[in-house]
């Protein structure tokens, strides 16, 4: 089988030493002590001879057998890394991208605080309006944000957040409006979030409970009304 050793080093160190057959290329650690050819590559430029001659089976034969035409059947190959002489770094963009980490970790710092805080107000809206309506609020503020870092799956949570106040505020055909959107948009994406699937089921559950307990007070409050009403009826003919 043909192969070829291929040691990367610079004027003092050896980095690196591979074995390049048909097969592969294998790292090794053991040193041939025989004199060997030299190849003078930039360091960026082998980090591309190395990655094409794992990729490419053709490439590599081609290379072994041209490596050992042109050092007389020898199968050793010094790299020796030179100074790259031209600036790799695009710097913008280097300046964008951190601009860009340091705004989404921020981003997601106010988020954690919004969902902590929008929880807490959520959980007191079961029993007070206006916590139903400051939570209604934060939901409001966490979907700007959401929409600011472009992510889908945070926008759709803020907008059952927000069905979830109006739940506590009584206004169920818009919650489940929301509710049935966000679940037909949940089952028809390609990767399906299966949290939020369930936290539509859970927030539907919830407006079926509600709305039963409405129903149902109402009825009460109706059934009230009418029974005072035929009493004050009664006293007024007596």
């Amino acid at each position: 089988m043909e192969s070829i050793h291929i040691i990367i080093r610079d004027g003092f160190y050896i980095y690196e030493e591979y074995l390049v057959d048909e097969i592969g290329v294998n790292p090794i650690r053991n040193s041939v002590k025989r004199k060997k050819p030299k190849l003078y590559l930039q360091g960026i430029f082998v980090h591309y001879l190395m990655k094409e001659l794992s990729e490419s089976e053709l490439f590599r034969n081609n290379f072994i057998n041209n490596q050992k035409r042109l050092s007389n059947g020898r199968n050793n190959l010094h790299i020796v890394l030179q100074t790259t002489s031209i600036d790799l770094l695009d710097h913008n963009w280097n300046h964008r991208i951190c601009e860009m980490v340091r705004e989404k970790s921020e981003v997601d710092h106010i988020l954690s605080w919004l969902s902590t805080l929008g929880g807490a107000y959520s959980a007191l809206g079961d029993y007070f309006q206006e916590c139903a309506e400051i939570a209604a609020k934060i939901s409001a503020n966490q979907f700007k944000l959401a929409l600011r870092i472009g992510d889908p799956q945070i926008a759709a949570r803020c907008r059952l957040y927000l069905a979830l106040s109006l739940i506590q505020r009584k206004l169920f055909r818009q919650a489940k409006k929301i509710i049935y959107r966000e679940y037909r948009q949940a089952v028809s994406d390609i990767v399906i979030d299966i949290r939020l699937l369930r936290m539509c089921k859970g927030i539907w559950a919830k407006l079926q409970y509600e709305h039963f307990l409405h129903v149902q007070e109402k009825q009460k409050s109706q059934a009230s009304s009418e029974r005072n009403h035929s009493m004050t009826e009664t006293r007024r003919y007596i």
